[in-house]
């Protein structure tokens, strides 16, 4: 499974179109996949990339918690939770089409800046991503918290 890690600048084009970065593309390995999963976060008002097998066992554990045949408060949550994603097709050299209902969610336009998240990507607009960065002392801060 490929791991992405580091912060990297792109641009989108006008018809919603952006390329991975080459080290996203090199964690992937020789064998690009034709397809991955774009999700709108909710927490970050940005888009999450997930390669096919990181979004079906995402999926597989979300759908194991639901009752969504026996509980109708289930069954709504789990309409919502499909909504929030799309798989779209990656070219062989990294590029992505971007549904435009998922540009506009993430307010994705000009500059964005990618993010490695283990095993996802986060893609935002640049001004979100500088605006989410956090002081030094901060991130000590969270890291003690944790016990880290």
């Amino acid at each position: 499974m490929a791991f992405f890690a580091g912060t990297y600048q792109a641009t989108i084009d006008d018809k919603g179109r952006v390329v991975l970065p080459s080290a996203f593309k090199k964690a992937m390995g020789e064998n690009i996949p034709d397809q991955v999963v774009l999700e709108k976060n909710r927490l970050g008002k940005c888009l999450d990339i997930h390669p096919m097998e990181v979004w079906q066992e995402k999926v597989e554990k979300f759908q194991a918690k639901v009752r969504a045949s026996t509980n109708p408060a289930h069954f709504a949550a789990l309409r919502q939770y499909f909504r929030n994603f799309a798989p779209v097709s990656l070219a062989a050299n990294g590029r992505i089409n971007i549904p435009d209902e998922y540009l506009k969610y993430a307010n994705l336009e000009g500059k964005v800046t990618f993010l490695g998240m283990g095993a996802s990507i986060s893609l935002s607009n640049e001004i979100v991503a500088e605006a989410d960065d956090i002081s030094d002392d901060a991130y000590l801060d969270m890291l003690r918290e944790f016990d880290l």
